[in-house]
């Protein structure tokens, strides 16, 4: 009789520090496993407004092998990214990014040196949402702005973001998340407004037309739109006081 690990494939680990490090070469095709993190920047890019001063600096958390970078080039910032995998890191410095290694828990800049902090699909991988997000405003000068984006901790966001998408391909590959880590909104804007931020929440969706089009190749990419609900996946931007 042959042993049980033999018999059937190991289940992938929910947010395996080694993930993307397997995944590396996937980051920058269209059409890979992480093609929708593709359509994700270019939404969250459209928060970011021009830089508002010379020599201003957008931190990038868990920036991967930054996927951000094409939709904010041009608009006037240093672009500094922070992220653990080595692999992402010497891609997003390929693409113009100014790559930091570091966790996002413990972020190694100075206090109140970002314009903008954009913490994209990274705080529901986090085992401390509040420390997260205090290092993230630390960083942030006053009027500074911050923009995120995330997966709501509900029954629907789970069955939605890891019982259906992780089993669509280019959506989410298996065990990119776990349902543990999933950002429960209220404890975020809390978290924020402890640090001066006030946030502004709305729902976003993959367009549906796009994603079929897409799916048959008449399009390169999916346009993200709003949804009335946040309950699954949902962006959140709000500027520091001071």
């Amino acid at each position: 009789m042959r042993r049980q690990n033999e018999s059937s494939p190991r289940r992938p680990v929910p947010d395996d520090p080694e993930f993307y490090e397997r995944h590396a070469d996937e980051w920058w095709r269209p059409r890979g496993k992480f093609a929708m993190l593709h359509w994700l920047a270019a939404a969250r890019a459209s928060l970011i407004p021009r830089a508002p001063r010379e020599g201003a600096v957008l931190v990038d958390l868990g920036c991967g092998a930054g996927l951000l970078a094409p939709h904010v080039a041009g608009r006037g910032y240093l672009h500094v990214g922070v992220d653990r995998s080595p692999s992402a890191l010497r891609q997003a410095a390929a693409h113009g990014v100014s790559a930091v290694r570091g966790d996002v828990l413990a972020v190694p800049l100075a206090d109140g040196c970002a314009d903008v902090v954009a913490a994209g699909e990274i705080l529901e991988h986090v085992p401390d949402l509040r420390g997260a997000v205090a290092e993230a405003c630390r960083v942030l000068r006053p009027g500074g702005l911050l923009v995120i984006d995330t997966l709501a901790a509900t029954a629907l966001c789970r069955f939605v973001a890891i019982d259906l998408a992780e089993r669509v391909p280019h959506i989410a590959p298996r065990g990119t998340h776990d349902a543990a880590r999933l950002v429960d909104r209220g404890v975020l804007r809390d978290a924020c407004a402890r640090e001066g931020v006030a946030l502004t929440l709305r729902g976003v969706r993959p367009s549906v037309l796009d994603f079929a089009k897409w799916a048959v190749k008449r399009r390169s990419g999916v346009r993200m739109v709003p949804v009335p609900t946040t309950a699954v996946l949902f962006q959140a931007w709000g500027r520091k006081r001071g």
